[in-house]
């Protein structure tokens, strides 16, 4: 469990010591995706950044606090992208492929996969992590495209009302990055996608969120 038990990186005395707090969280981010949670020492830190023992256990309660704060502030940077697309109330043909290319191109990129692979192995150890993590990243994206999709919804704009925004997004988000990703996560790929790779995998994701995968059914229920 994270001790939550600490001062916010925020309140400082000295412009140079506010500064050192955020080189603290960089440059802890980077050691603790490269080695993970134990292979990190606060000696480690120390040597980098300069400052004492007491600076991050007053500032972070700790190695823990430290690694809760610093993933998370990766984390929301990685979602940062996302947050900034203009998507408005567009049409779902118009949005899908902007938002689909958006989610692709973070869900693969390597400082994510990184924390991806971070995230399944100390998740269940810091699950206080695990889930603030999850919260600015994942957990933001679904938030942002079901919030949409439900404006989507209430403008009858082809989107069913029959199933609720959340899982909507959910499944997109799913069809979009979810074998790509885990191909990636696995080693199976180690070669980025091509830019016609993307497109067909956008493409294809957002047909199949829009219009289903079987052929129009008649009255009958045959296909025509």
């Amino acid at each position: 469990m994270v001790n939550d038990q600490r001062t916010s990186p925020t309140k400082h005395r000295t412009a140079k010591g506010a500064q050192r707090v955020q080189d603290l969280i960089s440059v802890a981010a980077e050691l603790f995706l490269e080695r993970g949670f134990e292979g990190v020492a606060v000696d480690d830190l120390i040597a980098r950044v300069g400052g004492s023992r007491s600076n991050i256990y007053s500032h972070f309660g700790g190695k823990e606090g430290l690694f809760q704060e610093s993933m998370t502030a990766m984390c929301a940077e990685v979602a940062k992208p996302l947050e900034q697309l203009n998507i408005g109330q567009t049409e779902p043909s118009a949005v899908l492929p902007l938002l689909a290319q958006q989610l692709l191109r973070s869900a693969l990129s390597p400082r994510t996969l990184a924390l991806h692979r971070l995230l399944v192995n100390e998740g269940r150890r810091f699950p206080d992590v695990a889930r603030a993590m999850w919260d600015v990243s994942y957990g933001k994206a679904i938030r942002i495209l079901s919030q949409w999709i439900e404006g989507q919804q209430r403008l009858e704009r082809g989107l069913s009302s029959a199933v609720p925004a959340q899982v909507l997004a959910e499944q997109f988000i799913s069809l979009v990055a979810a074998h790509a990703k885990l191909l990636s996560a696995s080693g199976l790929r180690s070669e980025p996608l091509s830019e016609s790779e993307i497109d067909d995998i956008v493409s294809y994701a957002v047909r199949t969120f829009l219009y289903g995968a079987s052929s129009q059914p008649n009255e009958k229920g045959k296909e025509k």
